[in-house]
This record gives C-alpha cells, structure tokens and sequence, in this order.
C-alpha cells in the first residue's frame, strides 16, 4: 500500500491523535488494502478489534480516532476515501502493466512468426541455415550478402523473397543457391514448407539429459523446467507444471529418456493444433502422448517376411483377405456390385460392420488392414 508521507504529516488525524491511536489507524489502513472490496472494512465492532490487534475494551478506547476518515456505504462497509483514492490507482497501473505485457508478448509471438517465415522462405530457394542460435537479423544479413532480399510484409501476413542474380557458393556453414526471381509466401504455404525441413522443437529448448548420477527431484527439476521453457517458446503461459507433479515423478521412474519425452512433446502440440485448441501442454496432456511413445504398438513388421499369420480365431481375421470380406458382406447383406471397384466394396463393408475405434486401431496397428 502506497503511503503519501506529506499528506499524512500534514493530516488532522497527526495532529488530533494519541500514538496508540495512530498506530492503531496505521494498521486498519494496511488492513483494509487487502480486504475485498480494497480500501474497506467490516463494520463489526468484534472483527475490528481483531484486526487492530486488540481486545474489545482496548479497542472502544480508540475507536473513533482509528476509524477518522472511513464512512460507511451502501454495502453496509465502512471505506476510507484516500485508501480507495490509492487502490483504484494501483489497480489502474497494474491493468496497464498487464497490457504492456501483453503487447510484449504479442510482439515477441510476432517475432517467432516472422522467423519462422524467413526461415522457410529461404529454405524454400536453397538456403540451409543452422536452425539454433541464428536470429531474424542475421537471416537478413545472410540474404543481403547473396543478394536476396527478404521482406516481412505490414500485418505479418507473408514474407517476400526477391532473388538478384544466379550464383552458388558456400560460407560460414551457409549454402546457398540462388536465382532470379520474386516469390510471396502466404503463412499457409510458408508453415507447409517450415514443416517439411525443420522439427517441432527449433526454437525450444533441447531435451532435459536424463542420465547421469542424478537424485530423482533432481531430474524433476529438469523436466519441468525444460517443459516450462518449450511452452515460453511456443508462446505460452506454462500452467500447473511444478517438479513435484506426480505424473513427471512417474515418467522418472519408468526410465523415460529426454529424447522420448521431446517426441511425446511434439506429439502433444501436433495434436493442440489438429484440434485447433489454444491451450498450453500440461504435464497432464502430456502424460497421454508419454504413455504412447513409452507403450508402441506391439504389431510385427512384414518388411522381412516374419509378420506371423493372423489366426482364424481372430475375430478380426476377415479383414485381412478378399473372401472373408465378401463372405463379411453376405453376412451384412452387401454384395460386390458389377463395375463396383473391390476397394469401395471393401469400404462399405467396414462402414456396415460398425468397427469400434479399439478394433479399427488394432487392425491397422497388429493386422496392417487400411481402413
């Protein structure tokens, strides 16, 4: 609570007041800046006495003087009008402080964006730059000095490349190949582009190490400050991610390595962006895509010829051959039409069989059936 020293020197109540009284009047001011509403007080004569720190006889002794000043509203609370004066102005400077950070955090998202951008621009035209440790600025001047302009346009709605001259050369760890041309990426076609040559995680931190003669709080630690710190990159508010979770204790304790949960990470922001949800990674939607990278499908690959053969017994054994589908169909009451390619036959015969999502996983992940 902010003190206007003069004004209270200069105040009746210094001059009126004894200074059991004034400090009596101090503390209930300092009180009531944290009562809700701000600036007021109960007008109890019990809970007032509380407050000051005294019994009620003491209290009744003061009272008056303490409460110089404070005048009860509708609300039946008692509010001193300087207090109030302070509290609205505190709370306007920290709404503004909330604002500018706001801003803040809506340009350094525009910062990433642009980045981003430039980064598949370039990519796009011959340009492999190291995707760690390389700024905005610097991608301009690698432009520059082949003679490639790079132009963020207002809004950041794309990114303009201009290409002057046609030359191959290679300097500082930078390939270049260039030729004459302008082309305008729209955000769409520069993410599609971003997506094909650079990982999830550039502009994150690198996986928390794992191993090492370390205490498990230890390696909590570092997983929820690895994960705090990817979702400051991404342009999140990190939210319920302290060392103590349970969930990162378990993940310690099954073994989990940095670079599974990096790949449980990234499974976890594909799939916020599938969904179109806003929201940040939790530890909690993390833990989902941990369990799937820690737990994968247990099917054989036939890339050797070893995938054994379903058995008959497998209620989903029909899948696997053209006669157990049509012989699937018959049973549904769906026959092969003439002309009817046998892929849309078999399309409509999954469709009418009404597979559960358990059983269509399944068949995919352990059966290698298309569906």
């Amino acid at each position: 609570m902010p003190l206007d020293t003069e004004r209270l020197l200069d105040s009746d109540m210094m001059a009126l007041s004894t200074g059991e009284e004034l400090k009596t009047a101090l503390r209930l001011w300092c009180k009531s800046w944290n009562q809700e509403p701000a600036a007021s007080l109960p007008d109890d004569d019990r809970i007032l006495a509380h407050l000051a720190g005294k019994d009620l006889s003491a209290w009744r002794k003061v009272r008056d003087m303490a409460l110089r000043g404070f005048v009860k509203c509708s609300d039946g609370r008692l509010y001193h009008p300087v207090i109030a004066e302070k509290a609205i102005e505190a709370m306007r400077r920290r709404e503004e402080h909330l604002a500018a950070k706001e801003g803040d955090n809506d340009r350094k998202r525009e910062e990433r964006e642009d980045r981003k951008l430039l980064f598949a621009a370039l990519r796009e035209i011959g340009v492999i730059l190291p995707a760690k440790g390389t700024t905005t600025s610097h991608l301009r001047e690698v432009a520059a000095s082949r003679g490639i302009t790079l132009t963020v346009t207002a809004g950041h709605k794309g990114v303009t490349v201009t290409s002057i001259g046609s030359h191959e050369e290679s300097h500082a760890g930078v390939t270049a190949k260039t030729g004459t041309g302008t082309g305008t990426y729209k955000k769409e076609e520069a993410a599609a582009a971003s997506l094909a040559h650079m990982p999830a995680h550039d502009d994150g931190p690198a996986p928390p190490p794992l191993d090492g003669e370390k205490t498990e709080e230890e390696l909590a630690m570092a997983v929820a400050v690895w994960l705090r710190r990817r979702e400051q990159a991404r342009g999140k508010q990190p939210r319920g991610t302290q060392s103590n979770d349970p969930r990162i204790a378990a993940w310690i304790k099954a073994g989990v390595t940095g670079l599974q949960l990096a790949e449980a990470y990234d499974l976890a922001v594909l799939d916020r962006e599938a969904s179109g949800d806003a929201g940040p990674i939790t530890p909690g939607f993390l833990d989902i895509f941990v369990v799937k990278v820690l737990n994968p499908p247990q099917a054989t690959s036939a890339v050797n010829g070893t995938r054994p053969a379903v058995s008959k017994s497998d209620p989903l054994a029909w899948l696997t051959t053209a006669s157990g589908l049509e012989a699937k169909g018959a049973e549904l009451g769906i026959v092969q039409e003439q002309g009817e390619p046998f892929p849309s036959f078999k399309a409509r015969v999954i469709d009418a069989a009404d597979l559960s999502e358990t059983d269509k996983a399944r068949a995919r992940a352990d059966l290698g059936v298309h569906i």
